[in-house]
């Protein structure tokens, strides 16, 4: 696993998950997807593309890059991210989800951070 393919795959993750979020949204998205990976680069990808972890890899075929202004900020703050230059604001969330939606295995996890549109959940 190289560094590339790491930042590809959380900047995928990004885009994906949150690119309609604002920007603390998008990061904390990102922290998710760090906090699972124990923050090692080699393991971004199993993360990011494990089985029934993130909607846009559930599908067939991802939907395409259609926004480029989001694809970039996307990559500019998988950068960040992995060189640690953003605090976790999620304080530790290891999964979230819309607000729109209940999922159970919610009630087994510590809720840690409301933003955007999306609830973060931890260990408890």
């Amino acid at each position: 696993m190289t560094l590339q393919n790491a930042l590809m795959c959380l900047a995928l993750n990004i885009y994906h998950e949150a690119r309609g979020e604002p920007l603390e949204g998008q990061i904390a998205v990102a922290m998710v997807t760090m906090n699972r990976a124990d923050w090692k680069t080699s393991s971004i990808c199993q993360v990011v593309h494990e089985k029934n972890q993130f909607s846009w890899t559930n599908r067939t075929s991802p939907a395409a890059l259609q926004e480029p202004d989001a694809w970039a900020t996307a990559k500019r703050l998988a950068h960040r991210v992995i060189a640690g230059r953003h605090d976790d604001i999620t304080r530790g969330a290891t999964h979230f989800h819309i607000r729109t939606v209940k999922p159970v295995w919610r009630k087994a996890l510590k809720k840690t951070a409301t933003i955007g549109k999306h609830i973060f959940y931890g260990p408890v």
